[in-house]
C-alpha cells in the first residue's frame, strides 16, 4: 500500500494523489522540505499531532503524551497539513461529491444495495471477522459476506446475545457464530484495558467500547487480523431515535452535522480498541460511493411513516429475511448489557450520586497515568 501510494505522490503530486485515493487512510510524507499529513475524508483512521516545542504525530494520543506533547489535536478528516520551517498549514484536498437529489423509493434502493453491495467486497479478506449485533446493519454485511465469521459479546442474557443468536440463524450462519457472554468479573478485570486503548473514561465511549474490544480479541486469538462494522450506517441513513421528531430540513441539517463528527464521536474510539487487538477494522458503509449515495437520497426516504433508515431496510430486503430487514435498533450502550455492569461496579467500589458511573471511570483512569 505504502509503496503504490508514494508512486502516485511521485507521479501525479500530493493533492491529486490524494483526492485519487478511495479507501481509509492516514499517512506521513516527507518531500522537498516539509513534511505533509493527510487523513481519509470521514477520519476513519486517526492521526494526531501536536506543535509545542518542535512537532509530532502519531496515531495515538498516548505516544505523544509519552515524549512530553500535551497539546494535541487530531487532523481533521478530508484535511492536509503541511509542516516547514516552524510553521503549520491545514488545508482541505478530499471530500464527497452530492449529486442531484434521489426521490423515487424504488430507483434509490436498487442503487443502494449495488453500492454496499461493492463496498462489502472491496473489504472483504480471508479470513475476517464481523462485529456482529445481529441488528440490521450487521445481519446485512454478513448476508453480503458469508464466509465472514460473526462475533457477538453482551452480558450474559442481554438484548445482544439473545438477538445475535436468533439472528445468525435465519441468516443460515448459525455455525459462525462466536458468543461471549461476560460477567460482571469480566467487565471490572477489562476496564483498564480498555480506558487505555480508547484514551477516556466517558461512560458511554466505554461501554460501547467494551464489547468491540472483547470481539475484536477473540478474532485475534483465533487468527484474523481483519474486522468488518457496520459503523456509519445510523448517520447516513437516520438510525438513532432523536431523528424521529425532526421535518426534512432539520432532518438533513441533523444527519450531516453528525457525519462531520462521526469520527471523533465513533471512529477514533473503535480504531483504537480495535488495532489494541492487532486488528484491523473495516467499515462498508463509509465507503466513498456509499457515502456520496447517502448524500443524495433525499430524507423523507431515510424516515418514512416513522420507520428509521427506511431505504436502507428496503434495499436490504434484497438479501435479508424481512424479520431482520425490519428489525427496530436499540441502543449499543444498553443492548450489550454493558452500562447496566458499570452502574453495578460503580455502587460496589461506593460511588453514589451525579455523574457517579463517570466518577468511577474517571478514578480508574487515574490510576492508570
Amino acid at each position: 500500500d505504502s509503496e503504490a501510494l508514494f508512486a502516485l505522490i511521485s507521479s501525479k503530486g500530493i493533492e491529486k494523489a490524494i483526492q485519487m485515493l478511495d479507501g481509509d487512510y492516514a499517512f506521513a510524507c516527507a518531500c522537498d522540505g516539509k513534511l505533509l499529513l493527510a487523513r481519509d475524508p470521514v477520519g476513519v483512521k486517526p492521526l494526531y499531532y501536536n506543535t509545542g516545542a518542535g512537532f509530532a504525530f502519531a496515531s495515538e494520543k498516548k505516544a505523544l503524551y509519552a515524549i512530553g506533547m500535551n497539546e494535541i489535536y487530531s487532523l481533521k478528516p478530508g484535511y492536509m497539513l503541511t509542516y516547514r520551517a516552524g510553521k503549520i498549514n491545514e488545508k482541505r484536498v478530499s471530500g464527497f461529491n452530492a449529486g442531484e437529489q434521489i426521490t423515487d423509493e424504488n430507483t434509490a434502493s436498487k442503487m443502494l444495495y449495488n453500492a454496499i453491495e461493492k463496498a462489502v467486497k472491496k473489504r472483504r479478506y480471508t479470513p475476517s471477522a464481523l462485529a456482529f449485533s445481529g441488528g440490521l446493519d450487521s445481519s446485512l454485511i454478513a448476508a453480503l459476506c458469508p464466509d465472514a465469521e460473526l462475533y457477538s459479546v453482551g452480558m450474559a442474557g442481554s438484548h445482544d446475545i439473545m438477538q445475535t443468536k436468533k439472528a445468525a440463524l435465519l441468516l443460515g450462519m448459525k455455525d459462525k457464530l462466536h458468543l461471549h457472554e461476560l460477567t460482571i468479573n469480566d467487565v471490572e478485570a477489562s476496564l483498564p484495558d480498555v480506558i487505555k486503548a480508547i484514551e477516556s473514561c466517558d461512560p458511554l465511549k466505554v461501554s460501547i467500547a467494551m464489547p468491540l474490544f472483547f470481539a475484536s480479541k477473540d478474532a485475534h486469538n483465533d487468527g484474523i487480523r481483519v474486522m468488518l462494522s457496520g459503523q456509519g450506517a445510523d448517520e447516513l441513513f437516520a438510525g438513532y431515535k432523536r431523528y424521529e421528531s425532526m421535518n426534512h430540513t432539520e432532518l438533513q441539517s441533523a444527519l450531516w452535522n453528525d457525519f462531520q463528527n462521526i469520527a471523533e464521536n465513533n471512529l477514533e474510539r473503535d480504531d483504537a480498541v480495535t488495532m489494541a487487538n492487532s486488528v484491523e477494522l473495516r467499515v462498508p458503509f463509509l465507503d466513498k460511493a456509499v457515502v456520496e449515495l447517502a448524500l443524495r437520497i433525499a430524507p423523507e426516504l431515510k424516515i418514512h411513516n416513522g420507520t428509521r433508515k427506511y431505504i436502507l431496510r428496503l434495499a436490504a430486503q434484497e438479501i435479508l429475511p424481512q424479520e431482520l430487514a425490519m428489525k427496530e435498533k436499540k441502543a449499543a450502550q444498553y443492548s450489550s448489557g454493558i452500562y447496566s455492569a458499570l452502574q453495578k461496579l460503580a455502587k460496589k467500589n461506593g460511588f453514589r450520586g451525579e455523574r457517579f458511573v463517570a466518577r468511577y471511570l474517571g478514578k480508574l483512569e487515574e490510576a492508570l497515568l
